[in-house]
Order: structure tokens, then sequence, then C-alpha cells
């Protein structure tokens, strides 16, 4: 089998730049993402084994039921111990077993793994895990302790970045951080990638179905300007929040009326009711704030809608492999010489000598008579590329949608690209 070394100019690294659109819609505590309701399995209610509107991180145990025997394990039982077993729950999970590689896993702290575990125990993790996003209200408050930038708050945390990104306007700066009405929706990041795409946000508040209020981020600077609102057009064009596009945080502040009914009952971060008009700072009401809309018919007829697109950042390679005229014209294949000849495939070996048989190579090229054949062509077909590392190891394979023609007098030049 030859061995080629890619050459100057033949690989290239690049990044792919891509944004994929999400969609989230709120409706009586209830999320859908990108409109897709609950599908049934043949063994669970929801297919990824997850709530409609959350994305499995894993993908993994799609359409698991949980194993009800609690004392079912995987291989045999310990004769020392039940805490070296390994349980049979019904799911995919990672596990481990404590011993002298002290191997564990990240949410497991120095202090636990010493004292919580012996020597040989199994230490297991989890895949069922989801993600959605989720909404904070954080009310008006004198106190620094509860509002929004009080101690070990959200706002705390958000401070530097809030005071980084004022360079795009002063829309990120909040000039009473202590008494500002603050809604908050957090966006995992494997819903955007890197970073939120500029100019793709928009939030739409519907009451009993009609769009009472949208905003968007039409200026590419973080700033959510309401564009329309059929209650009152006096505030169109202000600015109700902003977007945090590297955290995937949205904070809306704006606190006018976008309808005069129905009365919403919305709640704090410290469980305080809350009865209101239609406003911003009500927006996305349900979405994992603790909230049950499902409690009063009123807050059942507002829904809301968050679209946005990610950036993805593929890091991608592509590669030149060049088959030259003159080469690679022979090949193993049995189909490659003549069929029933008379010649041994093996060859004739003794004391002092080696010699191989002649065989003769199965003519393919074409001819306008069935008798004579044309003129002898090695000819062979390329349906394979392999990699490898610089000591030899096959590191991956590339596969030709179709066999390639390869004859001598043909130079082939086969692109491989492949993405990270």
């Amino acid at each position: 089998m030859p061995l080629y070394e890619f050459g100057v100019g033949d690989v290239f690294y690049n990044t792919i730049k891509a944004h994929p659109s999400s969609s989230f819609f709120i409706y009586d505590s209830k999320i859908y993402l990108n409109n897709r309701s609950t599908q049934a399995g043949a063994n669970v209610s929801s297919v990824p084994n997850v709530p409609a509107g959350y994305v499995n991180l894993f993908e993994l145990n799609i359409d698991r039921i949980v194993n009800s025997d609690l004392t079912a394990v995987i291989g045999p039982s310990s004769s020392v111990s039940s805490s070296q077993n390994v349980p049979d729950t019904g799911f995919i999970y990672p596990f481990v077993q404590k011993g002298l590689q002290k191997t564990a896993f990240k949410n497991i702290t120095r202090q636990q793994f010493i004292h919580n575990y012996n020597n040989g125990d199994i230490i297991t993790g989890s895949y069922k895990l989801s993600a959605s996003i989720t909404r904070q209200l954080y009310l008006t408050s004198a106190d620094l302790t509860s509002g929004f930038f009080g101690s070990n708050h959200t706002g705390s945390a958000l401070k530097n970045s809030l005071n980084y990104a004022t360079r795009l306007g002063q829309h990120y700066s909040f000039p009473n951080k202590a008494t500002d009405i603050v809604n908050l929706i957090d966006i995992p990041s494997i819903f955007y990638g890197s970073e939120i795409k500029k100019g793709s946000v928009e939030l739409n508040f519907y009451i009993t179905g009609t769009l009472a209020g949208r905003l968007t981020d039409k200026y590419y600077n973080g700033a959510l300007i309401q564009e329309s609102g059929t209650y009152s057009t006096s505030n169109d064009n202000s600015i109700a929040g902003v977007v945090l596009y590297n955290e995937g945080i949205i904070i809306l502040t704006g606190s006018w009326d976008l309808d005069s009914g129905p009365t919403l009952n919305d709640k704090d971060y410290l469980d305080t009711s809350v009865n209101t008009n239609p406003r911003w700072v009500r927006f996305a009401m349900g979405a994992q704030d603790n909230v049950d809309t499902g409690s009063s018919l009123t807050n059942g007829s507002a829904s809301y809608e968050i679209k946005f697109a990610g950036t993805h950042k593929i890091p991608n390679i592509t590669m030149l492999t060049n088959a030259n005229r003159g080469e690679l014209n022979y090949t193993n294949n049995p189909t490659y010489i003549e069929y029933n000849q008379t010649a041994s495939y093996y060859p004739i070996t003794g004391g002092n000598f080696y010699k191989e048989n002649e065989l003769n190579i199965k003519n393919i090229h074409s001819s306008s008579y069935t008798d004579p054949t044309g003129s002898l062509k090695k000819t062979t077909f390329i349906t394979k590329v392999g990699i490898y590392d610089e000591n030899k190891k096959l590191i991956g394979v590339a596969s030709l949608a179709k066999p390639v023609k390869k004859t001598e007098d043909r130079d082939l030049t086969i692109k491989i690209k492949m993405d990270f």
C-alpha cells in the first residue's frame, strides 16, 4: 500500500461561522422550542426524556424507561458491598470506580471524594440532563440586598459585563440600580454557541393571540427597541431592555402598559405576588419562574415569543490528496487479474530461491470488437482514502460516494473536508 505525504498547499484550516435560529414560545407555564410539542414514544411520554421546550444535552436515553427493580445491577454483584455494584437503572450513565487513579467527576469535590466514598465504590454521574430558558423578576426595592444588583444576585455577577457593554451605548447603564424593576431572561449557550447574533433578537408579546408589542435590536447595539404597540404608540422607538450577546442574557426594564388588561399575576424571586397590566417587565411569565399562570384565567390569555440566531464557529480542515499519473494502477483485489489462470497465486520458494508466478492482468479497456480486445491499460478504481498520522497510524478513512476510475495517464485530486 503506497503512502504519500501532504505537500505545501495540500492542507487548509478554516473556521465556518453558522447562524442557526431558535424560537421559544411561552404559554400557560409551558415552553415550546421551535414550535415543537411533546413527541410520545413507545416507552415514555416524551421521546427525548425531557419536557417540551427543553433540549437533551447528550441526546442519550432516548425513549428509555426507568428500571423499577432497585436491586438490579450490571454484571455480577459484589460480595463486599452493594456500593461496589453498578446499578441497572434502565438509563445510560457514566460511572467510575474509586481507586488508585483518583478519578472522579467534576461535580465531586475533593472532600466528598475522600470522605463519602471508600476504595472500590462506584461513583455515578448522569446523562439525563436538559436545558431551556429561565426567567427571573426583580421588583423595585431600595434595599440593596434584595434588588437586582444586591449581594449574591444576578445583577452583581453581570455588573462587569454591563459596564463593559456601555461602549455600545449608555442603554446598558442602569441609573437607579437599586430601584429598577428588572425582568431577566437567561438563555443557555447550547442554543446560541459562542454568542447571539447581533440584530437577530425579536421579542413578541401577545394578548389573546393579538400582537401587543414587539422588541428588536435593529441597530445591532444591544438595545431592544419597541417597534409596534397596539395599545399605545407613544412608546414606539423607546428602549425597553438590552441584550448581552456573549452571556446570552436579556434584561427588560420597560414598565409602560402594553394593554389595559388583562391583569397579570406575577411573582418575583422572593415569591412576592404582584398584579399588573401587561408590560415588558412581565414578559415571558411561566418560563421556569415558579409562576403558575394556569391558576389565573387572566394569565392564560398572555403568550410570549423569543426569536434569535446564534453564532457557532465550526473548525474545518480541507485536505487535497493526489493520485498522480502513472501511480496507483495496481491493486490486490482478486478481480484485477484474469480469472482461472493455471499459474498459482502463491510464489515458488526453495532453499535458495524465491519466484513469483507471472499472472495476466485482466484487460477492461473497451474495444469496438469482441476479439481481439483493445490495448492493455492498467485500470483501478479508487473507493477509499486513508489518513495516517506521523507514526503511520490510521486516524481516518474517507469513503467516496462512487468509485473513481484511475488510469495510467490520468491525474486525480480528491478533496476531503472534515468538521470538528
